[in-house]
């Protein structure tokens, strides 16, 4: 049996990769929610647009923090990447629980674009190719 695969002992465990996704999805949005607002009382996007902004900034910090999982736990990158997806989602339901009084509008709307952008970050994001792995082999057969 031969296993195909360059260990380096550089992967987070399951908590600590999904701690770190976490924090990087919650900047990304708390980063791209002022650009927003200062955008609408700047007065340069209308109130029509700032709903695209937002499904933007929704799909970029679901991409950027399935890939800071995966990067950080270096194995199982597609499960890995939509448990990140499913923690946002369960900290946006949170935020709007506690903030907008239970008001659950758009709710697999948001669902989708975190699956999306999940998805995506788990599709593109790869291993650096077989060049820089090693074959161990097994010594039962």
């Amino acid at each position: 049996m031969t296993v195909s695969t360059k260990q380096t002992g550089k992967a987070c465990s399951v908590p600590g990769g999904l701690a770190a996704s976490g924090i990087v999805s919650m900047a990304v949005t708390m980063g791209t929610s002022i650009v927003i607002a200062h955008f609408l009382n700047c007065e340069k996007i209308t109130w029509e647009q700032a709903g695209y902004w937002i499904m933007g900034m929704l799909f970029a910090a679901s991409f950027l923090g399935g890939k800071t999982a995966i990067m950080a736990m270096k194995h199982q990158r597609i499960l890995v990447s939509f448990m990140a997806g499913l923690l946002y989602w369960g900290i946006l339901l949170c935020i709007t629980a506690l903030f907008f009084g239970g008001d659950f509008s758009a709710v697999w709307v948001t669902a989708g674009i975190i699956l999306a952008g999940c998805g995506s970050a788990a599709l593109i994001t790869g291993s650096k190719g077989k060049k820089n792995r090693k074959k161990v082999r097994s010594t039962y057969r």
